[in-house]
């Protein structure tokens, strides 16, 4: 089966709405989508998130998709940022509707936008800022409160890379997933971005087949075109990694499908 876990409507920083996305998805042969916009923050709005008051017409927009196009399996879901303290306002997020799948990001290292502008990665200390987001992704995965991770590697979106050995830090990061039992996304969304490479690397990816880590797979599309984009891609390197399936949720619980 071919999933495609991660897509984002106008109501946040993309376009269209559900019914687009499934249009497209229907037309390249996926079988199954899951709508992942960004989930609103407990106490602020941003133009990137969806307002609280916006959860109902987003609800809405993907039972109007999933009536509009009954052959394609179509999950609700959100992207949910991780920010320390957010642990109640998720678990009351994950009460309010009846979710299929909750995919764990970070954007920001305190007031540091990760993937904003390559202007805010000049003269920053790279290793330094990689370090402190994977202390945080680590205690996002910990947390129990996502279903799988977004793009793990993010911070290659510019092409600021760190120049000492990571290994260490992934493997740690690794442990604590596996023990949290949460999955890890294969992002295609970084093929379209400057570092021109799927989200997370080879031997990242290596790693977390080690840890017998599952995944999903994900476009991290932010206009219709985009569903299922490169999937060819994505497969041939989970295949490589020794992948051999995939993780699909229904109202957060996991099952597993042949890739």
């Amino acid at each position: 089966m071919l999933l495609d876990y991660h897509m984002h409507t106008r109501l946040t920083d993309g376009a269209g709405e559900p019914r687009d996305y499934a249009r497209v998805a229907v037309a390249r042969g996926l079988d199954e989508i899951c709508c992942t916009d960004h989930a609103p923050f407990e106490n602020h709005d941003t133009d990137w998130t969806l307002k609280k008051t916006d959860l109902p017409t987003y609800v809405g927009w993907v039972r109007e998709a999933q009536r509009e196009f009954p052959q394609l399996s179509i999950k609700l879901g959100l992207e949910v940022d991780y920010v320390p303290g957010c642990e109640r306002w998720v678990r009351e997020l994950a009460q309010a509707h009846p979710w299929d799948f909750f995919l764990g990001s970070i954007h920001h290292l305190g007031g540091f936008p990760v993937d904003r502008d390559a202007e805010d990665w000049r003269g920053q200390n790279v290793d330094a800022r990689w370090r402190e987001y994977f202390a945080l992704w680590t205690e996002a995965a910990g947390s129990g409160l996502y279903d799988s991770l977004a793009h793990p590697d993010l911070p290659k979106k510019f092409n600021f890379r760190p120049q000492s050995d990571f290994t260490t830090v992934y493997r740690n990061a690794m442990a604590v997933v596996a023990k949290a039992g949460a999955a890890i996304e294969i992002s295609t969304g970084g093929l379209r971005k400057p570092c021109r490479e799927i989200y997370p690397s080879e031997p990242f990816l290596r790693l977390a087949r080690e840890f017998d880590i599952p995944v999903t797979l994900g476009s991290d599309a932010h206009i219709p075109e985009d569903t299922g984009a490169d999937f060819e891609k994505a497969v041939a390197l989970a295949r490589r990694c020794g992948y051999d399936r995939l993780c699909r949720f229904t109202q957060r619980r996991r099952e597993f499908v042949s890739l």
